[in-house]
């Protein structure tokens, strides 16, 4: 199939569909890789402090995670609400790509099926269009436009389920990060010099 039977099936809506699908892709891989990855390595840094807690008093990691732990721990005996509250303007300050790449899977998964109803409206315009000019209609010809007037709506729900459900699971991996942080900077909070009730 060439580019321009391509276009003609799919029409500009299908074509605005593909790059839209690339960029979902290309931002699920990347934030997927990049949690897991840090949560591996924070998890890894927790382990060695439980087995020696003098660490945490020296230079934190360039893991995002290690970074806001740190700075959660110097809150930890201010209270839950004023921990949470750090925690909140940490996450906030060190995972503004991560915030900003749900953002875009958002919109994705808003804008796909928009594109896709616009791509079968147009398509179903053009069927009935080619159809006015003929004088006699054949049945074939009206179920094959509006068969292909349809794979843009198809198209837009394929791109849209997979975008949401990544979007709910960086949600929900970001909310378990804040509860694990929570409790590592309460439980180390008591460790650290720093907050004047270290041993």
């Amino acid at each position: 199939m060439n580019l321009m039977k391509l276009y003609a099936s799919i029409g500009a809506a299908g074509i605005a569909l593909v790059l839209v699908a690339a960029a979902a892709v290309y931002l699920c891989v990347k934030y997927v890789i990049y949690l897991l990855w840090i949560g591996h390595v924070f998890r890894g840094y927790v382990a060695g402090l439980e087995r020696d807690p003098a660490r945490l008093t020296g230079p934190a990691p360039a893991n995002p995670l290690i970074r806001m732990f740190t700075g959660a721990v110097r809150h930890a005996n201010r209270g839950a609400n004023d921990l949470r509250a750090e925690l909140a303007f940490l996450f906030h300050k060190h995972f503004r790509k991560v915030n900003r790449a749900m953002t875009l899977l958002r919109l994705i998964s808003v804008i796909s099926p928009l594109l896709g109803l616009m791509g079968t409206v147009l398509g179903i315009v053009k069927v009935f269009r080619v159809i006015g000019a003929q004088t006699a209609v054949n049945p074939a010809l009206l179920a094959t436009g509006i068969w292909e007037a349809l794979i843009t709506t198809i198209m837009g729900l394929t791109i849209t389920i997979p975008a949401l459900c990544f979007y709910y699971f960086f949600k929900m991996q970001i909310n378990g990060f804040q509860v694990e942080l929570m409790e590592y900077a309460g439980h180390f909070g008591q460790l650290d010099p720093k907050n004047g009730s270290g041993s």
